[in-house]
């Protein structure tokens, strides 16, 4: 009978894992001069203050592109170009110039009643 080498091999949870890695992280930093550890509070601090200010949207990716593209040309921060676009909409839609009723369907989301659809030809020529 051939000998076979049976090992016993560990199997760490993920959440496990990710524990002992924040773990792990926290030591290291620990052990980092005081300047540095206090750099990283103020980084984290910064990071922690901007999550008010974040969302996030699915966006088709040729307007996504054509954002960044814009934003590059013009030598700003694509979030600022945004910022202005959706503040003309919001401005645009609430003073009546803008009509979306004729982009709304009917959702089959139990979340939503209704969705946009956008023409095809919007996407084009982007």
């Amino acid at each position: 009978m051939a000998n076979r080498n049976f090992q016993r091999r560990s199997i760490l949870d993920p959440a496990v894992a990710d524990l002992l890695a924040g773990m792990e992280n926290k030591q290291a930093e620990a052990r980092l001069p005081r300047r540095e550890r206090e750099k990283k509070a103020k980084e984290r601090a910064k990071i922690r203050a901007r999550r008010d200010q974040r969302v996030t949207y699915d966006l088709p990716p040729q307007l996504k592109q054509a954002v960044f593209d814009l934003a590059e040309s013009l030598s700003l921060p694509a979030s600022q170009l945004v910022t202005l676009a959706l503040h003309r909409f919001m401005e645009a839609y609430t003073s009546g110039q803008i009509d979306i009723s004729k982009y709304k369907k009917p959702s089959k989301s139990p979340r939503y009643d209704w969705k946009l659809e956008f023409p095809p030809e919007w996407w084009q020529n982007s």
